[in-house]
């Protein structure tokens, strides 16, 4: 198997460390490409796509083969390939890991991180868990999870070429591509067999990657600031324009909709269908026009509140779902 290595403007011996601990795995085939970057695109996004790139071109069956990308600071958990592979078997374009931080590393960054941690994943639970009741997938139902980051992303080699590649952002260019990949059309599964441990390092190359993101945790709890989230009312609210624009494709017209929102808010809402003609538009297209993914959503609710909103906002709606 080709495993394809970027090692982009290092300088710290790691091709000598990934040539030396190849020779214990024979079955696989080492591939190193040592790059240095201009200043201007010595980033994460120019990284992987030359990768991805070099992968695509070297696929050995371009009918059938498929990309998977990692990170290096990540460890895949030893059936990752297998996973990922079954869950594009079943009928998925791109898949999403599960991503899981390194617990002991964790651990030594105190119990108030720790704290903090256990309520952001409570909370981001329930978000994908409110995010089923409103807007449903098929192809990706209930149980689930919510990553779809470079640090496991698997794609189908000609979904990748159909939607022009990972684009070179220098930073977001996972995001940027699972949702050019989504407005194609193409199946998102975020599958829970598919895992990937994550270092919990506070020193990253990826300026607002992970490790700037765990030094924010920890720099607000050393101050004693409250942890916030995103209001659960604004994320509802985004779910519902989501599933609205798949309800078009139903009904065929902006003016028939019954998601408790009369035309006239709906133009006032979504000027943009209107201008943009969005009976032009697939319907995959508009929802990452209309309702997008916000990773800087703004953050004006404490964590507590806004799980027990959440809580009390599933509970009425498995209520109403078990009544009908």
């Amino acid at each position: 198997m080709r495993v394809i290595l970027v090692l982009n403007n290092c300088d710290d011996g790691s091709a000598v460390a990934a040539a030396s601990a190849a020779v214990h795995y024979p079955s696989l085939f080492l591939d190193i490409i040592e790059t240095e970057f201009e200043p201007s695109k010595a980033h994460v996004g120019s990284a992987r796509r030359l990768a991805m790139e070099r992968a695509w071109e070297c696929r050995p069956d371009p009918a059938r083969s498929v990309l998977l990308t990692t990170d290096a600071d990540a460890v895949p958990m030893v059936n990752w390939i297998e996973k990922n592979l079954q869950a594009i078997d079943a009928g998925a374009h791109v898949v999403g890991g599960h991503i899981l931080g390194d617990a002991a590393e964790e651990s030594l960054l105190g119990p108030a991180f720790l704290r903090r941690a256990m309520r952001q994943l409570r909370y981001t639970s329930l978000v994908d868990l409110l995010a089923t009741l409103i807007d449903p997938l098929p192809h990706d139902p209930w149980p689930r999870h919510s990553d779809h980051t470079g640090a496991s992303l698997a794609v189908r080699a000609d979904v990748y070429a159909a939607v022009g590649g990972i684009p070179a952002l220098p930073f977001r260019e996972d995001l940027a591509f699972v949702s050019t990949v989504r407005a194609a059309g193409y199946r998102l599964r975020h599958s829970l067999d598919v895992r990937v441990r994550v270092s919990a390092r506070l020193e990253g190359r990826a300026s607002g990657g992970m490790a700037d993101c765990l030094k924010g945790w920890l720099s607000a709890s050393a101050q004693g600031l409250p942890h916030l989230v995103e209001d659960p009312t604004l994320v509802a609210a985004r779910l519902r324009r989501r599933r609205a624009c798949r309800y078009l494709a139903s009904v065929g017209s902006i003016y028939e909709t019954d998601l408790d929102a009369p035309a006239a808010l709906w133009e006032s809402a979504f000027p943009s269908i209107l201008s943009l003609g969005w009976n032009s538009l697939s319907v995959p297209a508009l929802v990452e026009i209309v309702a997008p993914d916000d990773p800087d959503a703004f953050a004006g609710v404490e964590v507590e509140a806004a799980i027990r909103r959440i809580e009390q906002i599933v509970g009425d709606m498995k209520g109403e779902v078990s009544v009908a």
